[in-house]
């Protein structure tokens, strides 16, 4: 079977991530896999390379350009792929009408936040729906990560429910070789051996709200005064961040690592995980958080609470609220029995349910599905 995957780039994130891991799976199982990147191949296409996928950029300067549809078509027409995986919708419009108009092969689309609850006003949310409806009409099954998601993208018909189904993420759980030993990562970062460190692993962006955390970070230096911040990623919110950490005190004890190709080193050495996004769909850096040993408190936003049970594997506070996100902290910080028992559930919550194995064959019994109903196979 030849799978294209779909995306605008591959840059940095969750989503392109799960793409990464959807292209090892594939090749592992036999089959031929490219990408297909609308924009710009992005820091991951060379690693999607070397794993053995084809990765094309049809390179489309910014704005909605209907001219790069006869591009994609162009690209298809080559790569000639079975199945069609798109991850974002503007990758799902242009490789799917791309792929409509030569009659071409079938396209599934995962759906991976929620872009109604991320627009800036009700006029956005509106455009986006319209934009969202006119695309589903290109896509033959619509999978989403979430029920959030799932129960967001059906509200007033935006794509039909019949397409509609929840396909939850999945991460490798094999363990990793090559791991560099937390104490010559605390030592590389300069975090003494025993200090307590509380970190994040994103893209530094407005929607993931960092600043909650560096702010209650700075809040617990009070009952302890030997706590670390760790920020794990970059982007445009790095500088407004880091005069943030200065401002609240933690001048030297705030440490931006930003991207790494391997965060579960940095994840190995957090006393407590902490996601303080305003807008999630189901988030990659969780569950490597857990399959870390990293016990986690998030915002109780999207389809976070679906997965974290509180008190049982995690800690959630309500969105926003910077005082209720530094006691959860607090309360991890000050007892080492809670923190090994939340990050123990964690654990086996990904390797029961949130485990890459899982989440591919789900994927491909889909794929499979369509070619069926196209007479494909």
């Amino acid at each position: 079977m030849h799978i294209a995957h779909a995306v605008l780039s591959l840059d940095v994130g969750g989503l392109e991530r799960i793409v990464l891991s959807l292209v090892r799976a594939g090749r592992r199982a036999g089959h031929r896999v490219s990408v297909v990147c609308v924009e710009r191949p992005g820091k991951l296409g060379p690693e999607a390379e070397a794993d053995g996928a084809e990765v094309v950029s049809l390179d489309k300067p910014p704005g909605r350009l209907p001219e790069y549809v006869g591009r994609a078509g162009a690209v298809l027409a080559r790569l000639k792929p079975d199945v069609i995986h798109a991850h974002q919708i503007g990758a799902a419009w242009y490789v799917g009408s791309a792929a409509r108009a030569a009659g071409g092969p079938p396209v599934l689309h995962t759906e991976h936040g929620n872009e109604f609850a991320r627009a800036p006003s009700r006029l956005a949310a509106l455009k986006a729906r319209l934009f969202y409806r006119r695309t589903a009409r290109l896509i033959d099954r619509f999978c989403c990560v979430s029920d959030e998601i799932a129960a967001a993208v059906c509200r007033w018909r935006t794509v039909p429910r019949a397409k509609v189904e929840v396909v939850t993420n999945g991460i490798p759980t094999d363990p990793r070789p090559g791991l560099v030993p937390p104490e010559e990562v605390r030592a590389q970062l300069g975090i003494p051996p025993g200090a307590p460190v509380v970190g994040t692993v994103g893209r530094l962006a407005e929607v993931k709200r960092q600043d909650l955390l560096v702010r209650a970070v700075g809040r617990l230096r009070a009952t302890f005064p030997d706590v670390h911040l760790l920020l794990v990623g970059d982007g445009e919110e790095r500088g407004r961040l880091e005069a943030l950490a200065a401002e609240v005190g933690l001048s030297g004890r705030a440490h931006f690592a930003g991207y790494q190709s391997c965060p579960e080193q940095y994840l190995r050495i957090m006393s407590a995980f902490a996601l303080t996004s305003r807008s999630e769909g189901f988030p990659v850096s969780l569950l490597e958080a857990w399959l870390a040993g990293a016990p986690a408190v998030c915002s109780a936003v999207g389809g976070i609470p679906r997965v974290v049970t509180a008190g049982e594997d995690g800690l959630l506070f309500p969105s926003g609220d910077e005082a209720a996100l530094a006691a959860a902290l607090g309360r991890l910080l000050g007892d080492a029995g809670l923190r090994e028992e939340l990050a123990a559930a964690g654990g086996r919550a990904v390797r029961e349910r949130y485990s890459l194995d899982r989440m591919a064959a789900g994927y491909e019994g889909r794929y499979r599905e369509l070619l069926a109903r196209r007479g494909g196979g």
